[in-house]
């Protein structure tokens, strides 16, 4: 799409995320009662109303019923095809990037993403992965993704499926691989805690890679806890141990923070610790603390995405995961239109106004020209002859 013209409409929206998603999925039916195109805008419209299929389904009047959808996509997406869906994605996140971000250094975020799992399958069959208890389970879907941050907007440059065989080293190295095949060059990498460990710091001192590695502080008194003392930040050095990998000596910042409370007006101030891994790079405890604070700008895109997921029960973890990555393909898409359509012109760089085009209004074009196109259920047919209640 080419911003030749001054206007921007539901209907532009639609057909943009269509296209570009319809580039590098393949996914199609031939059907009289469903086509292509039906199956893509179907799928646009679950993660846009953050709803099933079968609500999406249902609120339109002339889109093919929920069943005959679902079985073209359990179809096209199955477990021996995840591979296949990974790299299908992974393309369609990168297809349009802004031309300064390949070539050039930049910031590059790496995190883990968990979505809560309540099904019964077993993990082989439901690829799901243990973590720490939270909303109520202890089994996630996972994800891994790679960003960074340009003019203000976050771009998810990678994404990966983690499975349950696959540990953190060979997820880091996918990923930097896949930045690297888009030639994105990244100044400072910037990691979750949960990619501190022995192997990994040993793999990022072998690549020459300059990290900033949060450290969780585990224990009651030794360990990296035993360094959170005295009254100020410091730098120094710790050897960490590892019964399968041995031990690795490297540089940490220990940083001593202090709660929000004297913003946000609520609590007392109190002290806290927070530790972090400095591999082959040399900053002051002051600079770690305030460029790592970048990294939560970044995981911004995090609550972004989750307003553009769509909701399933199913088993079928290739499809769990197409709904994961469409959430960030979509704020891709967004970030592109608005970077189109809400640029004002004036002296110097043009600025972006931010509240032209929000993300909602985004999602809301999208539901909106769905609606349209496949007339939305605007009245119901009473089950029975009953007289209405006085």
């Amino acid at each position: 799409m080419t911003n030749h013209t001054p206007k921007l409409t539901e209907r532009d929206v639609l057909e943009h995320a269509r296209e570009r998603l319809q580039q590098h999925l393949k996914l199609k039916a031939d059907g009289y009662i469903c086509t292509t195109e039906q199956l893509f805008h179907l799928l646009l419209g679950v993660a846009a109303t953050k709803n099933s299929l079968e609500s999406v389904c249902s609120e339109l009047e002339t889109a093919p019923c929920a069943a005959t959808v679902r079985g073209y996509l359990n179809e096209h997406f199955r477990l021996e095809q995840l591979p296949q869906l990974e790299r299908a994605l992974n393309q369609a996140l990168a297809r349009h990037l802004p031309g300064a971000v390949c070539g050039r250094e930049h910031e590059v975020a790496i995190d883990y993403h968990d979505q809560a799992y309540y099904g019964k399958s077993e993990q082989k069959e439901g690829l799901w992965v243990r973590a720490e208890a939270k909303n109520g389970t202890t089994r996630v879907y996972r994800v891994a993704t790679a960003y960074l941050i340009l003019h203000g907007l976050r771009l998810t440059l990678s994404i990966k499926f983690v499975r349950p065989e696959d540990d953190t080293k060979s997820v880091l190295k996918f990923l930097l691989k896949r930045l690297k095949a888009l030639h994105v060059t990244t100044s400072t990498l910037y990691l979750d805690r949960g990619f501190a460990g022995v192997r990994v710091i040993k793999f990022l001192q072998r690549v020459g890679a300059r990290v900033v590695l949060a450290c969780p502080i585990r224990g009651k008194t030794g360990g990296v806890r035993a360094l959170c003392v005295g009254p100020k930040s410091y730098l120094t050095e710790h050897t960490f141990k590892s019964p399968r990998h041995g031990t690795a000596k490297i540089k940490v910042a220990i940083c001593r923070a202090f709660t929000t409370a004297r913003r946000t007006k609520r609590g007392a101030k109190k002290a806290q610790w927070l530790v972090f891994i400095l591999i082959n790079c040399a900053m002051s405890v002051k600079q770690v603390r305030k460029r790592y604070r970048r990294r939560f700008g970044i995981e911004t895109s995090y609550r972004c995405s989750r307003k553009l997921r769509g909701w399933t029960t199913t088993n079928n973890a290739a499809y769990r995961f197409l709904l994961i990555a469409l959430s960030f393909f979509l704020v891709n898409v967004w970030i592109e239109l608005r970077w189109m359509f809400a640029r004002k012109p004036r002296r110097g760089r043009r600025l972006l106004q931010t509240a032209h085009f929000r993300l909602r209004r985004f999602a809301k074009f999208i539901a909106q020209a769905l609606e349209t196109l496949y007339s939305g259920v605007c009245h119901i047919e009473s089950l029975s002859k009953v007289k209405a209640y006085a």
